[in-house]
């Protein structure tokens, strides 16, 4: 080896542990900046609203603090690109939900793969979806609305928060199941859902918990959930299993782009799993009608995988197609 090569050599290896020394030191200062979590969805609704209490609870344990940006879109489309497209530092992270999945398993062409795109961090829980009309509406059981749409087929109009979005989709199983058509009204968002329910432009609603104060003031009823048992404080209202009718999971994780380093990844997920122990954090998720549970990000990559390929059969089932809604 002549000198000339020993010389470069040498400052390859130079820069190289250079380099590493950076990596390592970034790794253990972070985070030493305020971190981004995206939404996918309009400001006010109720992943909006879970997401926000969860980075206040999260950045009090990484001692930074997380800023909410709200990009919502197409189903979550725009906001979960967003995430997929940042640097994988560990500064731009976001929340996703089975919508975002469900429009894979729909067969939508996505800028992006849930299996493949992303870093999952953790679980956040279960939203409770349930199906819900005005208090002065003529149905006061789900048994009486789907004998109306039978009868008026396609007459009755429901609004979810968006097309392909795990509620739709719910409707769209019940309707097969039941032999039962409505009319679909997509908004942009949970937020929209239920002024458009007490405006009188939908005659129910198929959402995520955004009904549960205007359940309990009175201005909307319940008429059926989506869960694995009984919501303890609407423990008169029916799931749509013990009814005999097919119900999806609907989940909230935290994710980030794919690549994360390993130690920045384990930091943000130790946090966001302490978070979910906050009692601030917990009655918020009590207010919403959700169920936390705590898993860590790899079991929540399989969990996602499984669900995915679970509504791809669910959707060929019932013949929704990506090219006819």
């Amino acid at each position: 080896m002549n000198i000339t090569t020993k010389y470069v050599l040498s400052c390859f290896i130079g820069a190289s542990l250079a380099a590493n020394a950076s990596l390592a030191l970034a790794q253990d200062d972070f985070p030493s900046r305020p971190i981004t979590l995206i939404i996918p969805w309009a400001a006010g609704g109720t992943s909006d609203m879970i997401g926000r209490a969860l980075a206040k609870a999260a950045g009090e344990h990484l001692g930074q603090q997380i800023i909410v940006v709200n990009r919502s879109g197409a189903s979550t489309q725009i906001g979960i690109a967003a995430v997929t497209q940042a640097k994988p530092d560990g500064y731009t992270i976001g929340t996703l939900s089975s919508s975002t999945y469900a429009l894979q398993a729909q067969g939508q062409k996505l800028p992006f793969d849930v299996n493949d795109s992303l870093s999952y961090i953790s679980y956040i829980g279960d939203n409770t979806v349930g199906i819900a009309v005005r208090a002065d509406s003529p149905y006061k059981t789900l048994k009486e609305l789907l004998d109306a749409a039978r009868a008026k087929p396609e007459e009755l109009r429901f609004g979810t928060a968006g097309p392909g979005s795990t509620p739709h989709l719910l409707i769209e199983s019940l309707s097969d199941a039941a032999r039962a058509k409505f009319t679909h009204v997509p908004y942009q968002g949970s937020a929209a859902t239920m002024p458009a329910l007490l405006g009188g432009f939908v005659d129910f609603v198929c959402d995520v918990s955004s009904w549960a104060p205007f359940v309990r003031d009175g201005r909307v009823r319940l008429l059926a959930v989506a869960a694995p048992r009984r919501i303890e404080e609407y423990s008169s209202v029916p799931t749509l299993t013990e009814l005999g009718y097919p119900q999806v999971r609907n989940i909230q994780a935290v994710i980030g782009p794919k690549g994360i380093p390993g130690p920045i990844r384990d930091k943000l997920e130790v946090a966001f799993r302490k978070a979910l122990q906050g009692q601030e954090f917990q009655s918020s998720m009590q207010r919403l009608s959700m169920t936390i549970v705590d898993m860590p990000g790899e079991q929540v990559a399989n969990l996602v995988r499984k669900e995915t390929a679970d509504m791809t059969i669910l959707y060929k089932r019932i013949n929704l197609q990506a090219t006819n809604r």
